[in-house]
């Protein structure tokens, strides 16, 4: 498992009461293999697909009606200050990639972009990038949730929930 680092530090002004609030941007790469082809595997990144590994992954159409893994679908999921809305920037089926922007208003945006690359017929592996860009005070949780240790158990827990769902089916 590889996990890669960058941080970067910013300020903006909060519109709403002409504050000045920090802005913080964390990169964060992690990669880590599955026990199935790139096949199996990509379509577990897909809106659909996560529920199968993420047991509070519930995403909700915008557009169009249902969720489709292709580009320009818009979903909505979390709740409260975590409720965000996700577009599918690109999926690309044939080198089992895909890009994702996530808007949380009221705490966060992420760009998030996932590939897997054959290891061999039974044998994949996932890069998981993010940059992160923490809005102010709301987000600020996230500073710990994306630091380097965080984000390696991230990557280790995906791993294991993917794993543990490739073994129920």
């Amino acid at each position: 498992m590889t996990v890669q680092i960058e941080q970067m530090k910013g300020h903006s002004m909060n519109p709403v009461n002409s504050i000045e609030t920090q802005v913080q941007q964390i990169r964060r790469r992690g990669e880590f293999s599955l026990p199935c082809s790139a096949d199996v595997a990509f379509p577990f990144f897909s809106p659909e697909g996560e529920r199968e590994w993420i047991k509070a992954w519930n995403p909700r159409p915008v557009f169009p009606e249902t969720i489709e893994f292709r580009a320009d679908t818009i979903f909505r999921e979390g709740h409260g200050q975590q409720d965000a809305v996700w577009t599918i920037v690109a999926v690309d089926w044939p080198s089992h990639r895909a890009e994702y922007v996530r808007v949380a208003p009221e705490s966060h945006t992420a760009h998030i972009v996932v590939k897997v690359e054959p290891r061999g017929a039974e044998s994949s592996s996932v890069t998981a990038s993010f940059t992160v860009t923490i809005l102010g005070e709301a987000g600020a949780n996230l500073v710990d949730k994306f630091s380097e240790s965080a984000y390696a158990v991230k990557m280790q827990t995906w791993q294991h929930d993917i794993s543990d769902a490739l073994a129920r089916r």
